[in-house]
């Protein structure tokens, strides 16, 4: 027992050089004992660390004294057949007697081999019989022959850690939303809520591969995405599908972080079931797919009934006022005799004339007949002029191209926004003048309408609806482009509107309006 007495002492002072810090190095005489006392007296005021010396038979040699007190006997030293017979609890004797033999014939396959350790947890049944967990490591002590001759135990209290994993299973078991833990890409725990949401109990899932659950189309983007969370590259949660016990495929959002769990590293997911928010999204989209198609539909009604609407004022109104004037001309030469009356007939045939003018200005600005016969460059220029003869705000046209190329539904909507905009500055921006420009940019065109008026609020501009904007942003998206709005109290309003120069693809339902053929 000497000999096990001083391997104990070189064992423990390897030990303990890891925790003081201490030199490994060679000492003097003198100073060997100092150290020893040293140590020795780092370990008897330890409250939570303990360590005790075994022979190869597994008989106790040594105890610090902390290990007493911690075990609650104040100092008194229990008989050392208790060590085994009473102190363990009969689950962790029965584990020592399988695995000291194991570390055993280890030994003596490997001689002086030191560097090889065993973490065993054990608890410990204290002298008020409660019982405590430990975490025992186990090391060898070889002679200075090469043979095995002993074991040094170090003991740590486990209690905080185990209630801290108890409160952690605690609070992920009442948690609304799915908690897990993986090692290797398995399960090691899962709380209630996300077993289920995948319909599988506790023990289907423990030791299960997580991926195997997760649709095989997702799998690259989740490892991907999880990848970039684990190493600080990514902090927005990330969805994806997986598979249910009973073959439902649900979305979830995912966050994961790196933890230590059972002496390792492993990965803490929390996910939530978003199937319902994703279902709404879905169906709000289709419904806006639909809105928009009748939208557009609309809007092309609209052109109609303003194209027929037009004919009728050319056609069938100018008609009818121009034979009015000839009328009343007629009148007029018939009534010379009568000049009251011959003058009355001139001012019909005049009111007539003025009508007939009229009408077709109207007829020229509510039809498309304007665009196919003058172009988009020249219908621009032509409904400016016609702002500032009727408005008396100035409005100067920026058009450094001759003509435009342009398709149906790309002319219409900037025509009908240059109006809507139009109308906007004349209504409500008190503007002495506006500026109008229309370039080409590429397979674009862009129409710019910009006013030195009072401007618009920023809470008025948010809402798109206010002053017809609606409309244009809508017509702007249905060409497939886009419109801006910048403005500012004071400041003016500029409008620019981008759309390509050939016609948008329609984007149509494949079962149209009503879900029919």
């Amino acid at each position: 027992m000497d000999e096990i007495t001083e391997t104990a002492d070189r064992s423990l002072g390897s030990l303990l050089a890891s925790v003081t810090g201490d030199s490994p190095g060679p000492a003097s005489a003198a100073q060997r004992p100092e150290k020893r006392s040293k140590h020795y007296r780092i370990l008897a005021e330890s409250d939570t660390d303990f360590i005790w010396v075994m022979d190869m038979d597994f008989n106790v040699g040594s105890v610090t004294a902390s290990a007493w007190r911690f075990l609650g006997y104040d100092g008194e030293d229990p008989d050392p057949e208790w060590w085994t017979g009473r102190l363990l609890t009969p689950e962790t004797y029965s584990l020592c007697q399988e695995v000291f033999p194991e570390i055993l014939r280890y030994a003596r396959r490997h001689p002086r081999d030191s560097s090889r350790s065993w973490t065993l947890e054990m608890e410990f049944i204290r002298r008020d019989g409660t019982t405590v967990p430990v975490e025992t490591t186990v090391s060898l002590m070889y002679g200075q022959d090469g043979s095995p001759c002993g074991m040094v135990c170090v003991a740590r209290d486990r209690t905080q850690p185990r209630r801290e994993q108890e409160l952690f299973r605690t609070l992920a078991d009442n948690s609304p939303i799915g908690v897990y833990i993986l090692q290797n890409g398995r399960f090691r725990f899962v709380n209630h809520q996300l077993q289920e949401y995948m319909k599988y109990s506790q023990a289907e899932l423990i030791g299960a591969e997580a991926m195997s659950f997760v649709l095989p189309e997702d799998r690259d983007r989740v490892r991907e995405n999880a990848r970039a969370m684990l190493k600080g590259e990514r902090f927005e949660p990330y969805e994806f599908r997986f598979t249910c016990k009973d073959g439902e495929i649900r979305w979830v959002m995912e966050l994961v972080s790196s933890v230590q769990h059972n002496n390792g590293r492993a990965t803490l997911g929390t996910f939530m079931d978003v199937t319902e928010r994703k279902r709404s999204e879905e169906e709000l989209r289709r419904s806006e797919s639909q809105l928009r198609l009748l939208t557009q539909r609309m809007l092309e009604i609209q052109e109609m009934e303003r194209g027929r609407f037009a004919r009728d004022l050319h056609d069938q109104l100018g008609q009818d006022l121009v034979f009015l004037k000839m009328q009343a001309e007629s009148l007029a030469r018939n009534l010379g005799d009568v000049p009251r009356l011959q003058e009355k007939a001139m001012e019909i045939a005049n009111l007539a004339d003025r009508l007939k003018t009229t009408s077709s200005r109207i007829a020229a600005s509510i039809g498309p007949g304007i665009l196919d016969g003058l172009g988009l460059v020249r219908a621009v220029e032509w409904c400016a002029e016609d702002f500032e003869r009727r408005t008396g705000i100035s409005c100067p046209v920026d058009t450094p191209i001759a003509d435009l190329n342009v398709g149906q539904s790309t002319a219409t909507a900037a025509y009908r926004i240059l109006q809507e905009a139009l109308t906007n500055v004349w209504r409500h921006a008190s503007a002495s003048q506006v500026e109008v420009k229309l370039e080409k940019e590429g397979d674009w065109v862009t129409l710019t309408v910009a006013d030195n008026g009072v401007g618009i609020s920023a809470g008025l501009l948010s809402r798109k609806s206010t002053l017809g904007f609606l409309g244009m942003y809508e017509r702007a998206r249905l060409a497939g482009g886009g419109l801006t709005v910048n403005s500012a109290p004071g400041q003016g309003t500029r409008i620019v509107v981008r759309l390509p120069l050939g016609d948008a693809e329609p984007k149509r339902s494949a079962r149209g309006l009503g879900g029919g053929r």
